[in-house]
Formats: C-alpha cells, sequence, structure tokens
C-alpha cells in the first residue's frame, strides 16, 4: 500500500484477464501519431495481452486504486525478447495505466516499487523499452535515453526507445 491510496500487489496467474483488459485500455491511447496507424494497428492485439511467464515470474504487480484494476508494470533479470541475463541488470517490463486513473500517480507508485524491489535483489543497472509517448515518464524519474530501437510485436516493427538508470 502506498500513501496515495494505491495498493501494489504481486501479480498472479488468477489476474491475467484483469491484467490484459488494463492492458488493451491502456495501450488503446498510445496510438497518438507517433507510430505507423497501420502497424501500430497491426501489433496491438499482440501487445495487449498479459504475459503468463512474466506474470508468474513473481516480479510483475498489479496496482489498485478505489477498488479497480489501475495499472501494473513489473521487471525482469532477463531481457525482453532475447532472455539475455546481465550480471546487476534488469529490464522494466510490460507497464500500463488504464485511462480512468491517468495522471493519479499509479505508474508512478508502481515504478518506484519495482525499482524498490531490484534493487533489493541486486539490480545496480535497469533498463526499459519505453513507447514513444512513454519516454518523458521515464526521464522524470532519472532514466537517460540510449537511443532508437526497433521492436517486432509478432512480426509488426515497432519503435521504441532504449533507456536505462544507475541504481
Amino acid at each position: 500500500m502506498t500513501g496515495s491510496g494505491i495498493s501494489i500487489r504481486q501479480a498472479n496467474p488468477a489476474d491475467l484477464t484483469v491484467l490484459s483488459e488494463l492492458i488493451a485500455a491502456s495501450y488503446a491511447t498510445l496510438d497518438d501519431g507517433k507510430y505507423d496507424s497501420d502497424q501500430f494497428r497491426a501489433a496491438l492485439p499482440f501487445m495487449s495481452k498479459a504475459n503468463p511467464v512474466l506474470v508468474e515470474s513473481g516480479t510483475y504487480y498489479l496496482a489498485q486504486l478505489d477498488g479497480r484494476a489501475a495499472g501494473c508494470g513489473g521487471w525482469s533479470v532477463p531481457a525482453p525478447w532475447t532472455d539475455v541475463v546481465e550480471d546487476g541488470v534488469g529490464h522494466i517490463r510490460h507497464f500500463a495505466t488504464h485511462p480512468d486513473f491517468k495522471r493519479r500517480g499509479v505508474a508512478s507508485a508502481l515504478l518506484a516499487h519495482c525499482l524498490d524491489e531490484a534493487r533489493g535483489q541486486g539490480v545496480k543497472l535497469m533498463k526499459c523499452q519505453s513507447s514513444l509517448s512513454g519516454t518523458p515518464f521515464y526521464e522524470a524519474f532519472g532514466f537517460r535515453q540510449i537511443g532508437r530501437v526497433m521492436t517486432s510485436v509478432a512480426g509488426n516493427p515497432l519503435p521504441a526507445i532504449e533507456m536505462e538508470l544507475a541504481l
């Protein structure tokens, strides 16, 4: 629980439907003109589902506010897409805030929680692949841009911003 009334708990497989609904609602708002609309629409069904492996990892969280699922996100040691493990390096994974709860501190509380947990487990450098519109959020936490990368969601190319933060 945080001081803002936001509660954060470890997600579990019973949450998969709620998480997927939350992610789908959040990601539907990302098409803000920064992406090629056709590529974004093609990738959206695939990126809008909760990842069962990530949910079962023990480092993926559900935030609730006013009794509702308000946001989710987590971190992992294995890198997304490749599962490469680097000593002391973690990766922010699959963050989303339901549109009804944007600008209420949900994502900030989740990110702070993830960073604290990762520090406690020996992570010294946190990386993330931010959506184009999410970059200012991560910069506000001290992440710095490394460069633009091209991700592939079910064969659909989408640009992202590689970022990192020393913990």
